[in-house]
């Protein structure tokens, strides 16, 4: 466990479930983990005829896919916590015709004011309160 006061590590930021993030971090992280898959599907498309390239890019883009799959569940979670829901409702973005507009609603829902049961606003690890 973290200790108080810490600042939040970017491995907390992308792959913990525990604490609150507010709608600019969660949509800049989802931006990176965008831009990532775009650079490596551009490689790929660059590199089409090179057969050794292209698998390599490929697995590049398998792997940024994965990591951002449960990255993306991770911030989701930490939104959901920001405006006062519970993190399992993350598993609506899995969900085809609901994820564009569960992942709007994150973006633009105000985060609750104060500290609720998933911690102050802007939590990092270990100020979770218990």
């Amino acid at each position: 466990m973290a200790e108080e006061g810490r600042q939040p590590s970017m491995t907390w930021l992308f792959f913990s479930p525990s604490g609150r993030i507010g709608r600019l971090p969660f949509f800049l992280s989802w931006l990176f983990w965008f831009l990532v898959g775009s650079v490596f599907l551009m490689q790929m498309l660059k590199n089409e005829n090179e057969d050794t390239a292209l698998a390599f890019w490929t697995l590049a883009l398998v792997a940024s896919g994965i990591l951002s799959t449960v990255s993306i569940a991770m911030l989701a979670i930490k939104r959901l916590h920001d405006i006062g829901y519970p993190g399992p409702l993350a598993l609506c973005l899995f969900i085809p015709v609901l994820s564009p507009i569960v992942f709007i609603a994150l973006c633009l829902w105000p985060s609750v004011k104060g500290e609720n049961e998933f911690g102050s606003p802007n939590d990092g690890p270990g100020t979770r309160s218990q």
